[in-house]
């Protein structure tokens, strides 16, 4: 797809000449704010129920039920039981020894998939800079609150993932690792997707940052994570550029990724067709996301984090 690449004027003595400047370092300011993370840990990822976790730590509620003080249920006691969970109360009244059971808390596998290739690196605002934020953050609340983590960047293949990893030990190593990604030469979307779902059987929480332009698509990549299993968050990475690109007149468009170039003449009505098959493409991802079970969430790469990002994604309960 020729959504975001790099724009050259046809034409004249200035033929070549690039109309965009070079993309903005990757480095420039700081990629992470020590006190809007500290803000940050006040929420939590909001994981489904029926998450496969460990319950012997981590702060989601399960499915289980286990005896518990502050209760929600009962069962019948039997032997061996300790007698702390007894209701005496409900014996008072029944004349029965009922134990009382409370909701479990468990952990859950946090698995935060970042596309790195170049396309993720060329609109401005930078679309990778605002998914390295958004994936740091992330990763730093599955860490503050004892999730299991792993952070798997990609472009034609998987590179090397951090983690999995849990506790807050590891919150300044996870950053670093996050700030340190450089883009990758093109991406292979749904055959990283599929080799992760099935080298962890067990599922988790899986989060999806892309620009979505890969030929491959996402369809196939969703077909492995299926619910309830898995719980996937698709985080669209996208520009005002894409959806509405300034330019008119000859062009020669160059691929980000491949280094194809088209020639083409932008006028209304290739503007106006452009933005319709963005429209349709859009909504095929939509679809694509429904039928597999999975939450889609486009992100802008303008909104800023902390004042529009934080607050869509609680809306739309990712989280709480």
């Amino acid at each position: 797809m020729w959504f975001k690449t790099i724009f050259r004027r046809k034409g004249g003595s200035h033929r070549g000449q690039a109309l965009q400047e070079k993309a903005p370092s990757l480095r420039e300011g700081p990629l992470f704010d020590e006190a809007f993370l500290r803000r940050m840990e006040r929420m939590s990822l909001q994981a489904q129920r029926t998450l496969r976790g460990n319950p012997s730590s981590g702060e989601h509620p399960s499915r289980h039920q286990i005896p518990a003080s502050i209760f929600s249920d009962h069962r019948p006691y039997t032997s061996g039981d300790d007698l702390r969970y007894v209701d005496w109360n409900a014996y008072a009244r029944q004349n029965h020894v009922l134990l009382r059971l409370g909701e479990a808390e468990q952990d859950v596998n946090v698995h935060l998939l970042l596309d790195a290739s170049r396309s993720m690196a060329t609109s401005s605002p930078q679309r990778m800079r605002l998914a390295q934020q958004l994936v740091g953050t992330l990763g730093y609340l599955a860490l503050a609150h004892s999730d299991r983590l792993q952070i798997v960047p990609f472009g034609p293949a998987v590179m090397p993932a951090f983690g999995p990893t849990q506790g807050k030990a590891r919150l300044i190593e996870m950053l670093r690792f996050v700030e340190n990604l450089t883009p990758q030469p093109a991406t292979n979307l749904a055959a990283v997707i599929k080799q992760h779902a099935w080298s962890h059987p067990r599922g988790g929480l899986i989060v999806i940052c892309s620009d979505l332009l890969a030929p491959d698509g996402l369809a196939e990549g969703l077909a492995p994570l299926a619910p309830p299993r898995w719980q996937v968050l698709v985080l669209h990475m996208l520009s005002p550029d894409d959806m509405r690109p300034n330019l008119h007149g000859p062009l020669e468009l160059e691929d980000s990724e491949t280094g194809q170039r088209m020639e083409m003449t932008l006028d209304d009505a290739t503007l106006a067709a452009y933005r319709s098959s963005v429209t349709t493409w859009r909504e095929g991802l939509v679809k694509a996301c429904a039928r597999r079970g999975a939450t889609y969430a486009p992100i802008m790469s303008n909104w800023p984090l902390e004042q529009q990002v934080v607050p869509y994604l609680r809306s739309r309960r990712l989280l709480h």
